[in-house]
Order: C-alpha cells, then structure tokens, then sequence
C-alpha cells in the first residue's frame, strides 16, 4: 500500500490595501487633535467678541476723524479689555466672581445708557462731539461694560481646571479684529448719514445694555 501524506499549509490571506481615507498618517491624526482643541478657544473667543463688536459698530457709525486709527484704537482697546477680564476671572476666580455677581448687569446697562444717550445728544452738535465716540476713557467704559462676561467666563474655565493660553489668545485676536473691522464698517456708514447715524448707534448701545440687564435678571433665581 502506498502511503499519503497530507500536509496542511496555513491560509495566508491577500493583502487588501486600505483606502486612503483609513489610513493612519499620524500627521493626519495630529492635525485633527490640534484642530479638535482650538474648538473650544475659537467658541470661547468669539462669543465673548460679539458684544465689543456690536459696540464697535456703534461708535464708528457716531465717530468722525481717521477711520484707520479709530479702527486699531477699538480693536486694541476692546482685545485688551476681554483678554484681561478672562485672565482676572481665570486668576482669581470665586472672589471676584462672587462680588460683582449681583452688580455687573447694572453696571453694564448703566454705561451703555448713558454711552447711547451721549451718541444720540451728539446728532445735533458738532464734529468734536462726533469725535469724541473714539476716546480713550469713553472706550475704556465700553470695554468694561462689554467684557465683564469674560470674568465669569474665565472664573468657570479656572473651575473646570482648562488651561487659558489658547483661549486668551483667541479672544484677544477675535475681538480686536472683530471690533476693528466693525467700527471701520460703522465709520463708513456713518459718513454718508450722519444724524440718523448717530441715533441709529445710540439706539444700538442702549438695546445692548437692555439686553445684558434682563438676560441676567430673567436668569437669576427668587430672592438672589
């Protein structure tokens, strides 16, 4: 009798290439965390920019004198003030927080009031007065106004023990390009119309301010 042998080879099974969009570059994948952690920043940082860049529209649209300097005045002004009220929130957290609680809408619709009721005067005067939209101390009071949501912002970062560098970065650069692109916009409208322009900023600051005071109010609980 003949004898057979069997010999049983393993299955190899054929390389399949994988597609280009499951391949694992790891720059690839650097580049999407990176991405994935300046989400956050970018949304902290715009979201406080909205209302300085909302100021910023108003003030040009009031303002006379060199567009280009007004522009980087606002823009500094107001990134400086958002970058250092998120860095004090982050800094010093529950103090300070826990101190102006109950204040800073107040004192935010009180300084948009007046600033609007100022712009709204100024309609029937003089370019000086228009002029005047783009001073130092009535910006430094809009950006107080306009940035004290970054304290509480900050405060809460610092609770959640997030790092601030790429936050405070963003919101600097938003909000100075931000408020400087805006009030180069309302500088150029307000030439062409000058006395509704200056009701139509007025208006703007005090509905701001409105809104500040009941969104804290309509938030707070009974009897805080």
């Amino acid at each position: 009798m003949r004898r057979v042998t069997l010999t049983i080879l393993p299955t190899v099974k054929p390389a399949v290439a994988s597609p280009g969009w499951q391949s694992h570059d790891p720059s690839v994948t650097l580049s999407l965390v990176q991405f994935s952690e300046l989400v956050g920043p970018l949304l902290v940082g715009g979201g406080l920019a909205v209302d300085s860049c909302l100021v910023a529209l108003a003030c040009g649209v009031s303002a006379s004198g060199s567009r280009l300097g007004g522009a980087m005045r606002v823009g500094a002004m107001f990134g400086l003030f958002q970058g250092g009220m998120l860095s004090l929130g982050w800094l010093v957290g529950a103090p300070v927080a826990s101190l102006l609680r109950h204040y800073v809408h107040w004192i935010a619709f009180s300084v948009l009031t007046v600033i609007g009721v100022r712009t709204i005067r100024a309609s029937g005067g003089d370019g000086a007065q228009g002029k005047d939209a783009a001073s130092l101390a009535r910006l430094a009071l809009a950006g107080i106004a306009t940035s004290i949501d970054a304290l509480a912002v900050g405060f809460g970062m610092s609770l959640a023990e997030e790092p601030l560098a790429a936050s405070l970065v963003c919101t600097l650069a938003i909000t100075a390009l931000g408020s400087a692109a805006c009030f180069a916009s309302g500088r150029a409208i307000g030439a062409r119309a000058e006395r509704a322009a200056h009701w139509i900023a007025g208006l703007v600051l005090i509905g701001l301010g409105l809104r500040i005071l009941l969104s804290r109010l309509l938030a707070s609980e009974p009897g805080s």
